[in-house]
This record gives structure tokens, C-alpha cells and sequence, in this order.
């Protein structure tokens, strides 16, 4: 049986340097119902073929957590006959957490979404609602409505009018477009990439930019249709426009302290991701081997998902500076500590085309419209939802695994 670790010597954890992962190894229901805002969902019945992704390195201190269950002992010797040398258990785990007075989070991809919520109290994020917004679209110059969620949740349903943009790639495609005059509204499903994309504009010198509150969601309040199959795109910049962007870049990555990355070599120290943030088709046509593909505004909503390890590297990879810088800026601003950007040099360096390691599909399909016949059933569950996403800001008061609050 492996070792347990108190919550005291847990919480310490956070003011170190050491790396370590917080496991539950739960199924995603029981997860969802109530975790450590800290844990990365490993259910048991798929641990051993997602924990090298997840876990690169053996030596890295593994603790799992569970409710009571028996699933973190499971998990304990799962991951010590795979030869990972460092494996902890919680004392009492979630139970034993929130007895010490620790906050139990419910629901998925809270690390992300609370963040939202913190950007948008701290940053001020200007907001447009959805009637005000469906007034603007009937004017002679109608905003810049922009989707900033992935290519597949753009298809399937989005407000009409939109084009996608997703959110790593909003200084990338946007700025070369745009004139001082331009008003922009940047959407998504609920709330969390509305904010971030909408402050990344602003942050990056964009003057009348607002974030759609609460996304579709909203637009569906107001007994509004949204629009199917809509596969507008914002065109790639042309060289002349990419040097532009690149200089505003520049600033950010100076000001954020991402430094750019000359080689990917191994890094036997320490855990390391190395993450394309490219769109699907870019990344299959030619990506540095080992890389996996994870957008970057889905990356920053689903961290918990994709950066297991705490204080590991985080390396994110595009083709020409800007989409990594404006990840970069994010994980930093979130408390990663170790975040570099290296641009492909395709000419340079040899490239694996094809899928490569799948983690994860890029929908996030909580509460898709297509999936309801019930319309009343959708806007009771969308109205609960908002609830809860808005009341995380309050919930994160001595978390340590939300440094930003400065706790």
C-alpha cells in the first residue's frame, strides 16, 4: 500500500518548487460531483493508457485522492507495477481536504473556467449582452462578431453571423483586419473564452472589444436562434500584416517574460509538454514529434486536462510566434511558472505529418443545443450552469492552487 500524505504537508506543496501531480482516479461523475480544484481526472478504467501522456516522468510525486472509495489504493498500484517510483495518497482525500477546511469544487474544467471569472473581475472586462447585440446586427455596420471556440464547436452551432477565430489565434487573424474604429464582440458557448479572448484583444491594443455575456447561452435566453454548420473562417495574415502583429507580440512576450526556445531538447529534470497550438489541419501537416495538438483557448479552459504536472514546462509550439506568445501569456498570468515559445522552422528541421498522440477530442459538448429535444429542459440546464461558473470567483479564497488570488 502506498504512503499517505496529510492535507498539512499537501498545502506545502504549493510553496515549493518541486514538481507533482494530483490524481483522482475516480469515474467522471463522482468527479464531477465534488474534487480538489488542484486534481487532474485519471478514472481508473483508462489510467494506464493515459498516464505516460499525462505523467512523462516516473520520478515525478504522484497523489491520489479519492472520496472514500478504494480508487486512489487501486490507482496506487497501477502506477507502481508502471514503474512510477513517488506515489502518495491524501489523507482521508476529498473528505479529509474539506474537513481541513479545504473548498470542494463540482463540475469539469473548473481550474479554467474560475480563472475566467477572476480575468473578468480583476481585468474589468467590458461585456455586451445578448439584446444588445442582436440590436448592433441590425445597424449598417454590424460588429465583428467572432467565435473564439474550436472549429468543431463553431460548426455545430454558433450566433448567426459569427466567424471563427479561435482564441489563440484572435491577435494572429483579427488585428491585421481591423481599424481603430472597429467594434468586436467575441463569443463562445458560456462565459470563459468569451472573457479571455475578448481581453486579449484589449490587452493587445484593441480599443471597442467586448465579450458576449454569456455566450449562446444567453443568445438562446432571448428565444433567438443560433446558426448551424457556419464554417466562416478570419483568413490567415499576409506577411506584411504578420510583421505587424509579431511587433505587438514582441511587447507582450517582454512585458510576460516568455522567452523563446532556439532547440527542443530533452529535459531529464523535469516534466515537459511540448504543445502545438496550431489549428488540426496545420498540426497534421507537419508538427515537431512528440508534440500533441490542443488549440490554445482550449488548452487555457481545460488545463486541468492537459497539464497534470505542476511546476513542469509547458513548451508551446506555432509556425510563426504570435499564437504561442498569446497561450503563453495566459498560463503565465495563471501561474505557470516555466512557459517557453518555439516557432517552427519547416525548412529546418525534420516534421511528423498525421494526428499524431491523440489526447482528447477538442469539443466541449457540455450542454450543445443539438443534443436537447426538450428546450426547456436546455435553458433550465444553461441557466444552472451560469450559475455555477459565476460563483466560482467566490469559491477561490485560500486556494493554493490558484496563485493569482494572491492568497
Amino acid at each position: 500500500m502506498a504512503d499517505i500524505i496529510s492535507v498539512a504537508s499537501f498545502r506545502e506543496l504549493f510553496t515549493q518548487d518541486e514538481e507533482f501531480a494530483v490524481i483522482d482516479p475516480r469515474e467522471a461523475s463522482s468527479f464531477a460531483g465534488g474534487h480538489l480544484l488542484a486534481a487532474s481526472n485519471l478514472p481508473l478504467d483508462s489510467l494506464q493508457d493515459r498516464i505516460k501522456l499525462a505523467v512523462p516522468r516516473l520520478q515525478t510525486l504522484c497523489i491520489l485522492c479519492d472520496d472514500g472509495g478504494g480508487e486512489a489504493e487501486r490507482a496506487a498500484q497501477v502506477l507502481t507495477s508502471l514503474g512510477y517510483q513517488n506515489v502518495l495518497i491524501l489523507q482521508a482525500g476529498v473528505a479529509g481536504w474539506e474537513a481541513a477546511g479545504g473548498t470542494v469544487f463540482t463540475g469539469n474544467s473548473v481550474p479554467g473556467k474560475a480563472f475566467g471569472e477572476y480575468v473578468e473581475n480583476s481585468c474589468n472586462t467590458p461585456a455586451m449582452t445578448a439584446a444588445e447585440l442582436h440590436d448592433r446586427q441590425r445597424r449598417r455596420e454590424p460588429p465583428l462578431l467572432i467565435d473564439s471556440r474550436t472549429a468543431e464547436e463553431h460548426e455545430s452551432y454558433c450566433i448567426p453571423g459569427a466567424v471563427l477565430c479561435p482564441g489563440a489565434e484572435l491577435i494572429y487573424r483579427v488585428l491585421p483586419i481591423i481599424n481603430a474604429d472597429t467594434e468586436i464582440v467575441v463569443h463562445c458557448g458560456g462565459r470563459t473564452r468569451s472573457i479571455i479572448g475578448a481581453q486579449t484583444l484589449i490587452d493587445a491594443g484593441c480599443n471597442k472589444v467586448y465579450a458576449l455575456e454569456n455566450g449562446t447561452m444567453a443568445w438562446q435566453f432571448e428565444g433567438l436562434e443560433l446558426e448551424t454548420g457556419n464554417r466562416k473562417v478570419l483568413p490567415e495574415p499576409d506577411r506584411k500584416s504578420l510583421i505587424l502583429t509579431r511587433a505587438i507580440t514582441d511587447r507582450l512576450a517582454e512585458r510576460w517574460h516568455i522567452d523563446r526556445l532556439d532547440s527542443i531538447a530533452a529535459h531529464e529534470q523535469r516534466s515537459r509538454y511540448l504543445i502545438d497550438v496550431r489549428g488540426r489541419e496545420e498540426y497534421e501537416s507537419g508538427h515537431i514529434p512528440g508534440s500533441i495538438n490542443v488549440p490554445g483557448g482550449h488548452l487555457l479552459q481545460n488545463i486541468d486536462r492537459y497539464l497534470v504536472v505542476r511546476n513542469s514546462i509547458v513548451v508551446l509550439i506555432d509556425s510563426d510566434w504570435v499564437r504561442a506568445v498569446t497561450t503563453a501569456v495566459w498560463l503565465r498570468r495563471i501561474g505557470w511558472r516555466r512557459v517557453y515559445a518555439y516557432t517552427i522552422d519547416a525548412g529546418c528541421e525534420r516534421l511528423e505529418t498525421g494526428p499524431g498522440e491523440i489526447v482528447a477530442a477538442t469539443e466541449d459538448r457540455d450542454l450543445d443545443p443539438n443534443d436537447y429535444t426538450d428546450q426547456d429542459a436546455l435553458m433550465r440546464d444553461n441557466r444552472a450552469y451560469l450559475e455555477w461558473e459565476i460563483e466560482l470567483i467566490n469559491k477561490l479564497s485560500g486556494e493554493p492552487a490558484a496563485p493569482y488570488m494572491d492568497i
